[in-house]
């Protein structure tokens, strides 16, 4: 047997290499040999964005197709594709454009849908995603850029002056101040508010435990009350047979009557003859009666002091007198605050305010105990708070929806405003007194700023901060209260006028 040259087996092995290539080349290109079958499908792209023919179709990262033709299509670039046979793609399909990195090679995505019939030959995709312009985002992005450094150039501009930045310490240290206040009131008064709401709460069990307790009572009225409807309705028939009895008594007595009736109807006849006799002679000007009819400077007399009376009366009606019990509860120095208001309102924009206040803070009388032990004296102060009465006497005059007040506030001079809402139903009032600090431990004048809101009928609730410029007694209130008017104070101040002789 004849061997095989050695220039036969490199030749052999050197075609077999060049087949390995080969393969290899058009592997790698996306060339199909074996997969000629499918269907064609066309999509539309305004910017195919480095699609070529051959590109990869893939669904879900799996190859499904691949790019046989681009052609332009007037404004647009119509591409075709090649699906391979099996796979279903439907009306709702979107068609985008990918890349394998943020380098790598471009491809074409489907998302096949699942709405309608599948596309058939020749279907055109209508759903596509366009791919984003690198050099329009690159664009926005310079622009940005541009802006952030304006911005930021602005800013040092503001910030970066001396005044500003010690305004801003300035105010982050008052903002630091307001929230210790806030956080030592609520300290201070969440106990008394756990107080008040456990005395709710055993309010509320009371009432239950009395309702139950007397359960049988409130049964056994109710059952009282059914059996006296059911007795009144038996009894009815019997007292309408009386009620009849009664008028046949009445119809005999009216008929034993009648002779006395006919006689009183003749001295009536009389009486009238008498009564026109005297009206002639008042007509004639006789007596003192028909002097006054016909004097007709008695006449005038008589009717201006008629008008006089009329006015003084509409005076009186339109006075209107208001009274107003208040009370409130200070956080400091944690007592209650008594207020009675007598408001005299002769027009709808003027009135009058006197009242009478109990201070729990009129006066503080301060105890200096000194103790001795081992030679070291120790002085405590205690401080004793004494409640006073004091007065309040102002004059107030109305601007549409806004008050202004002036005069006596506790028993110093003092200034007020109140602004009204909601068909005056919300009250905001603002009053400001003793500008000369004698209030104890004040340094400076009284602010008090409040809310007043009407629930029914002139009973009314309130809250607001007392006494805002003076750390020592600052604090929240809350009460309530009621107003109503009385009738019987306006006539009080009425007048009666002179009835003129002339």
């Amino acid at each position: 047997m004849k061997r095989i040259s050695t220039e036969t087996k490199v030749g052999i092995f050197a075609l077999l290499v060049l087949s390995i290539l080969t393969y290899m080349t058009f592997r790698v290109s996306g060339t199909e040999w074996f997969r000629k079958g499918g269907y064609y499908l066309y999509v539309d792209f305004h910017n195919v964005a480095g699609l070529d023919e051959r590109t990869r179709i893939k669904i879900a990262g799996v190859d499904a197709g691949i790019i046989d033709s681009i052609t332009l299509k007037g404004s647009v670039a119509r591409v075709k594709l090649r699906i391979f046979p099996g796979i279903e793609i439907y009306r709702d399909a979107v068609a985008s454009i990918k890349s394998t990195g943020l380098l790598g090679d471009k491809y074409l995505e489907i998302k096949p849908g699942t709405a309608g019939p599948p596309l058939e030959e020749g279907d055109t995709i209508r759903y596509v995603q366009e791919p984003v312009d690198i050099e329009k985002a690159v664009k926005n992005l310079v622009d940005v850029t541009d802006s952030i450094i304006k911005l930021t150039e602005n800013i040092n501009d503001i910030f970066g002056a001396e005044e500003t930045r010690a305004s801003l310490k300035e105010t982050a240290r008052n903002l630091s101040r307001i929230t210790e206040n806030l956080n030592r009131s609520i300290v201070v008064n969440d106990q008394k508010l756990r107080e008040t709401l456990d005395g709710i709460k055993t309010l509320t069990a009371s009432l239950q435990q009395l309702v139950n307790e007397n359960r049988k009572g409130i049964t056994a009225s109710v059952t009282n009350i059914s059996k006296a409807a059911e007795t009144f309705s038996i009894k009815a028939p019997v007292l309408i047979e009386r009620l009849n009895s009664m008028a046949e008594e009445l119809k005999d007595l009216i008929q034993e009557s009648k002779p006395r009736l006919l006689s009183i109807a003749e001295k009536t006849d009389e009486t009238l003859d008498n009564v026109k006799s005297i009206t002639e002679r008042i007509n004639r000007g006789e007596g003192t009666l028909g002097k006054l009819v016909t004097d007709e400077s008695l006449y005038h007399s008589v009717n201006n002091a008629a008008r006089g009376v009329e006015r003084t009366i509409a005076k009186i009606e339109r006075f209107r007198t208001y009274l107003t019990f208040r009370g409130e509860y200070l956080s400091k120095p944690g007592d209650g605050k008594g207020y009675f208001y007598l408001t005299l309102k002769p027009k709808p924009d003027k009135y009058y305010i006197l009242g009478i206040v109990g201070d729990p803070i009129g006066r503080v009388t301060t105890t200096e105990t000194i103790t001795t032990r081992n030679g070291v004296s120790t002085v405590e102060k205690e401080e004793e708070i004494e409640k006073r009465i004091e007065f309040t006497a102002q004059f107030a005059k109305r601007f549409a929806n806004t008050a202004l007040r002036i005069g006596i506030t506790e028993n110093t001079f003092g200034v007020g405003a109140d602004q009204f809402f909601l068909d005056d139903r919300l009250k905001l009032s603002a009053d400001i007194w003793d500008f000369g600090n004698d209030e104890e431990g004040a340094k400076n004048p009284h602010l008090k700023i409040g809310v007043d809101y009407n629930i029914y009928h002139g009973l009314f609730i309130s809250g607001g901060v007392d006494n805002i410029l003076n750390s020592k007694w600052r604090g929240l209130f809350i009460g309530g209260g009621i107003t109503f008017e009385d009738e019987d104070f306006k006539y009080l101040f009425g007048t009666v006028p002179r009835i003129p002789t002339k």
